[in-house]
């Protein structure tokens, strides 16, 4: 549905920046808006409540203030109260939320709600009015983004750098109506500088609409927590969609319902979502993990770049041999193994990777084995057109030629799990954080004590890639706060894998004779589990 205009074009005297008064803008609003600011016990609109509430109403029937203290029903931290000026005994008596909920949302139905970082506000007022029993959804409009959008080459958009800016006049600081006022005073200022036509086109690409699929009710949403998590889409008959991440999971699940799709096929899945789960995790190291883990064993209809559970394959240099030779995670343990590099989904991935490697360090493709020849001393192609370095004629050693390829794989080093055994780590420092526990670069799960993530090393670990690739970078954090664990997990003797058939003669799979490995210690069975990096070009990539 095309976003309904700002002003009524038969309103308006002039649509040029200036040309307006307050009085003018207010009485060409094609629909009121409401400009709100609320005082609050915290910044946690979960835990925290409302203490004081400032409204500006501007329309076409003029411009109105309305604002009250409200009873939090809970002390005000002194911090809060120093910043605020708002004290305990200024609220007792003062009515509850629940006793002006119904008049509030009266007061601001059909109104754009606007408000400085407005997801804040709008979260609070979303939730005092859930608790209260009251329906309340609106058209929102930030006006800290529209100052990013208006204003791009400035750093600092917060209501302080916008009075210092645009010289506007507080009637007070964190107290609800005056700075409500000031974000009226803020619209009033972007009218001088710019016309209508370009303020009324910041503000279509960045109000967001009150939007749900059929499916969910007006409430499905409410108790969502604007902190890291995972959330879970299910469709028609409970059937599982779609799993995401994010460290702001209330806007990541409400952008996907925003109606700002480009393509249709996330506009299509979004549709058809029936119920919305979540789950909290402390942090977006967490998320990134228990993401990967649900997606490799719930295996959602649309995620397909984490469903990945075939053969991983890597490259080992081996002593003695000229050229690596291809390793699958069902001959070794990638976890415990030494001198491996890159960890690929394929065999032709892993060889794509090497021949990348040979052409940027003219690496000789006959000695890597990735091309034949039909006698010993002819020259590689890459030789032919000055390519190789010629470790194929004979033109540089054998020794010269492997340590090249050895700093040529150096940026791939697999690094081995740095510890005996299982480990529990938080991702931060605050006392509440969960415990994540990890074995082997596998991710056995998330623990809120030491004593439930100890067991959790009961269950099987083996080499994840994901695992790897999301806790690798915050090694040394691993290795500094990591806490050790006993493993639960009995002891099972079982027989070697058998190495996986080869039908192509790729230079890294031979091994001379005296070299041969001894046959891989018994492991428990694979678990797969983990995450990539947080990179979603689409909402649903």
């Amino acid at each position: 549905m095309p976003e309904p205009p700002t002003y009524l074009p038969e309103r308006l005297s002039s649509r040029d920046a200036g040309a307006l008064d307050a009085l003018a803008l207010a009485t060409a609003l094609a629909r009121p808006i409401a400009f709100v600011d609320l005082e609050t016990t915290g910044p946690d609109a979960q835990r925290d409540r409302i203490t004081e509430i400032g409204v500006v109403e501007v329309g076409p029937d003029g411009i109105h203030e309305w604002d009250t203290l409200v009873d939090p029903q809970a002390s005000i931290p002194p911090f809060i109260q120093g910043m605020t000026g708002i004290t305990d005994d200024m609220v007792r008596g003062q009515p509850t939320f629940a006793s002006i909920a119904e008049l509030l949302a009266e007061r601001l139905q059909g109104r754009l709600f606007v408000a400085h970082n407005a997801r804040f506000d709008y979260g609070f007022l979303k939730n005092e009015f859930r608790r209260a029993g009251v329906t309340f959804r609106a058209d929102v409009l930030c006006t800290l983004r529209l100052s990013r959008s208006l204003f791009p080459s400035v750093e600092r958009h917060g209501l302080d750098a916008l009075i210092a800016r645009f010289n506007l006049i507080p009637k007070g600081r964190h107290r609800a109506l005056a700075d409500a006022e000031l974000l009226w005073q803020f619209w009033q200022k972007i009218h001088d500088l710019y016309s209508i036509d370009l303020v009324e086109s910041a503000v279509r690409t960045l109000v967001k609409h009150a939007s749900l699929p059929a499916g969910l009710s007006e409430t499905a949403l409410d108790d969502v927590p604007d902190r890291p998590g995972v959330y879970l889409f299910h469709g028609d008959d409970d059937a599982l969609l779609y799993i995401g991440k994010s460290i702001h999971l209330r806007q990541r699940i409400r952008a996907h319902f925003s109606g700002d799709h480009t393509n249709p096929k996330e506009m299509r899945i979004a549709r058809a979502v029936r119920r919305v789960d979540w789950r909290e995790t402390g942090g977006e190291i967490g998320a990134l993990l228990l993401e990967a883990n649900l997606v490799k064993t719930l295996r959602p209809l649309h995620n397909h770049q984490l469903r990945h559970n075939e053969a991983l394959f890597a490259w080992e240099m081996v002593d003695g041999l000229p050229a690596p030779r291809l390793r699958s995670d069902r001959q070794v343990d990638f976890s415990r193994h030494a001198r491996l590099y890159g960890v690929f989904p394929s065999r032709a991935a892993a060889r794509a990777r090497l021949l990348a490697l040979a052409e940027a360090h003219q690496l000789c493709l006959v000695t890597l084995m990735l091309e034949p020849t039909a006698r010993r001393g002819n020259p590689c192609f890459a030789r032919q057109v000055q390519r190789c370095a010629g470790a194929c004629t004979g033109h540089e050693s054998r020794a010269d030629h492997r340590q090249r390829t050895l700093a040529a794989l150096d940026a791939l080093t697999v690094m081995p799990w740095p510890f005996d055994g299982a480990i529990a780590w938080r991702e931060g420092e605050q006392p509440d954080q969960p415990w994540h526990v990890i074995e082997d670069w596998c991710y056995l799960g998330t623990a809120r004590t030491l004593a439930e993530a100890q067991g959790l090393t009961a269950l099987p670990a083996r080499f994840d890639i994901d695992t790897y690739l999301i806790l690798a970078p915050h090694l040394a954090s691993l290795k500094a706060t990591a806490v050790l664990l006993e493993s639960a997990r009995p002891f099972v003797l079982t027989a070697p894998v058998a190495p996986i058939a080869t039908s192509a003669p790729i230079a890294a799979t031979f091994a001379a004779p005296d070299q041969a490995e001894p046959p891989p210690k018994p492991r428990a069975a694979p678990r797969r589990t983990a995450s990539l990096p947080d990179v979603q070009p689409s909402l649903f990539g």
